[in-house]
């Protein structure tokens, strides 16, 4: 992989990541390496897993690898410690890593007869804005109708993304190499209550349902848009997966184990 352009996205609400992001910057600069968000070859993520989410949209437009140097506490995406960077990014340089591939999921949106497309790593949020009431949400599985419910929202998730939000809903932990989908209701006032795994290559519709009512969409954390009754929203997964550089930083298991507190 020849580099010859870098992105790189900043926390900045870190001061420690803009000192660090001037360091890298040099360090690319003293090897003829342009810094730009402008068809870079990599991406460099310098924060938590927000700060990921954030790069990796670049990345994935860019079809460009994506590495996180972690400035706060463990995160699941993040590879490498802030004391390490100049090593990493050696031997990123140096051809001494591998690639992994994370799923990412594509989303187009219906409102009012007008279509929005977006894209997530981690998961799609349908949920209400009332704070004192619920959404009725209805759910389809590759056209089949699955349920409708009465819920503070409804999560669609891929793998990379049920150790985000899905697992604080009560969705199960997958591995990220895992080819499924995973469905999470998110408080529904019902006695079924169970998360979905799915397979990967179903899509998953999502309608608002009944009058008056309102929701918000979003990936990733992020604000998409609002809906309302008749919306619909469909998650279907991305033809085209992320690439997450890895050097040699703690593999999924020891990171779940360390995040959770999970006993050796």
């Amino acid at each position: 992989m020849t580099i010859e352009r870098v992105a790189v996205v900043v926390n900045g609400g870190k001061p420690q990541a803009i000192e660090l992001s001037t360091a890298i910057e040099g360090f690319f600069g003293e090897r003829d390496i342009e810094i730009t968000e402008e068809r870079p070859d990599l991406v460099v993520s310098l924060g938590g897993d927000g700060t990921m989410l954030r790069a990796a949209q670049l990345a994935h437009a860019a079809d460009a690898p994506l590495v996180g140097i972690n400035m706060g506490t463990l995160g699941y995406l993040t590879e490498v410690d802030a004391h390490e960077w100049k090593p990493a990014l050696e031997a990123i340089l140096e051809g001494k890593h591998h690639l992994d591939e994370r799923m990412m999921l594509s989303c187009e949106v219906s409102v009012g007869g007008k279509a929005v497309s977006y894209v997530g790593l981690n998961e799609v949020l349908v949920e209400r804005t009332s704070r004192h009431r619920l959404v009725r949400l209805a759910v389809y599985i590759g056209g089949e109708s699955l349920a409708a419910f009465n819920a503070d929202g409804v999560i669609v998730a891929t793998p990379t993304g049920s150790t985000a939000y899905a697992l604080s809903a009560g969705g199960p932990i997958v591995g990220p190499r895992a080819e499924c989908i995973v469905v999470v209701p998110v408080s529904p006032h019902m006695i079924f209550s169970r998360p979905f795994v799915l397979a990967s290559d179903v899509a998953i519709e999502i309608y608002v349902e009944g009058p008056g009512q309102e929701a918000s969409l979003s990936l990733d954390g992020a604000l998409g848009c609002d809906i309302s009754s008749g919306d619909r929203v469909r998650v279907e997964r991305h033809p085209r997966p992320l690439h997450l550089v890895r050097i040699g930083g703690p593999a999924f298991l020891d990171r779940l184990r360390m995040k959770l507190g999970l006993p050796a």
